[in-house]
């Protein structure tokens, strides 16, 4: 049965994921949380061994929930290869700024981001939010030598350390915000960073067809199995996903002053890569529309906003060219694709760590 959304919001607000959780649990009280971080770097594929210092709770762990579910067939991945082989380079893009934003709109989910990251380093930070769709076009994504699987087993994990720590922190409020990344965040974080760039292309005039977004639609729900989401959760095909996600967003996103604090240290830091001044804060108004951008105190843009404007109506009108093909805009996104790689590439160039990593403290800002 499909849920409507206020019983998917009151089933999944203050349930964690009793797996993880526990195998957490035994790690921090066993202080082996740099291990497990030395474990992280050494498994890179799907196939991986475990390393033989492993502790046994990680490697059972590991090995237990690296198996792809019984109902991902080869005729859904096909959907997925094709709608990646038309719109790897796009989806990227808007999922690196504005599926990130997305999650920005969250207030809970940006309260917890808040709390647990370092902003004076947003490079690391942006390249690691980053690497559960950097490589979800590649041909292996979704084989057994996926790179993708690992680090859904690690960042699983990474939201399980983060759920503890909030709850041993005494500081976390669970009777007012719910449980500390519940499933309700993680499902949602699915949602936005699905159905959300759908919509998002749509905004820039991008004519996805129904099998292609069934495909996208169907990576994330095998991406959501990774990170610990029962299987029953999220619907199993896209309109159903759509319907969902468009009647909770109204309710979902919101402004907070950590979401605008957190969309603006991603505007300043891809802005650095691309020409264009304000082009960055433009774009994402473009992706997001007027009423979300205004939530998270993006600025205007004298340039492209009366081409957004004046575009979107001769799409209606007069089927024109799509927004996303007007000189101003392909020119950003063009930069804005290159500036997306470039903060990935700068990461590790710099000698930061870009793996997943497990905390045993919560890290102020």
């Amino acid at each position: 049965m499909v849920l409507g959304y206020a019983d998917f919001k009151q089933q999944l607000k203050d349930v964690g994921d009793p797996l993880a959780d526990e195998v957490v649990t035994q790690l921090l009280d066993a202080g082996q949380v740099n291990t497990v971080n030395e474990v992280f770097r050494q498994i890179s594929t799907a196939g991986s061994d475990i390393p033989a210092g492993a502790p046994p709770v990680l490697r059972d762990y590991m090995e237990s929930t690296r198996q792809f579910p019984s109902w991902v067939t080869p005729g859904d991945l096909a959907r997925t290869a094709g709608f990646f082989r038309r719109y790897q380079g796009e989806a990227a893009t808007l999922q690196a700024t504005a599926g990130l934003v997305g999650t920005y709109l969250s207030p809970m989910g940006a309260k917890t981001l808040d709390s647990t990251h370092v902003l004076r380093q947003p490079h690391r930070r942006l390249s690691q939010s980053t690497r559960l769709f950097v490589g979800m076009g590649n041909d292996d994504a979704f084989t057994p030598h996926s790179k993708l699987v690992p680090t859904c087993q690690k960042v699983r994990l990474i939201h399980a350390a983060i759920r503890q720590l909030h709850l041993r922190s005494g500081q976390w409020d669970q009777a007012r915000d719910g449980m500390p990344v519940s499933q309700l965040y993680t499902a949602g974080a699915a949602l936005v960073f699905s159905i959300g760039i759908l919509d998002a292309m749509e905004n820039l005039g991008y004519k996805v067809t129904t099998a292609d977004a069934e495909g996208f639609y169907f990576a994330w729900r095998i991406v959501a199995h990774f990170l610990g989401v029962p299987d029953d959760i999220l619907p199993a095909g896209y309109p159903a996903g759509r319907d969902l996600w468009h009647a909770g967003r109204p309710h979902e996103w919101a402004s907070s002053p950590e979401g605008i604090r957190l969309t603006r240290e991603c505007i300043d830091l891809y802005q650095r890569y691309v020409g264009v001044p304000g082009a960055v804060a433009a774009f994402l108004r473009l992706a997001l529309g007027g009423k979300y951008a205004d939530m998270m105190d993006i600025p205007t843009n004298a340039v492209l906003d009366p081409v957004a404007k004046i575009g979107g109506l001769l799409n209606k009108v007069l089927a024109a060219t799509p927004l996303y093909e007007t000189p101003p805009v392909k020119k950003v996104l063009g930069e804005l694709s290159n500036a997306v790689q470039e903060v990935s590439i700068e990461a590790f160039t710099h000698g930061q760590e870009t793996e997943p990593q497990m905390a045993d403290r919560i890290v102020s800002a």
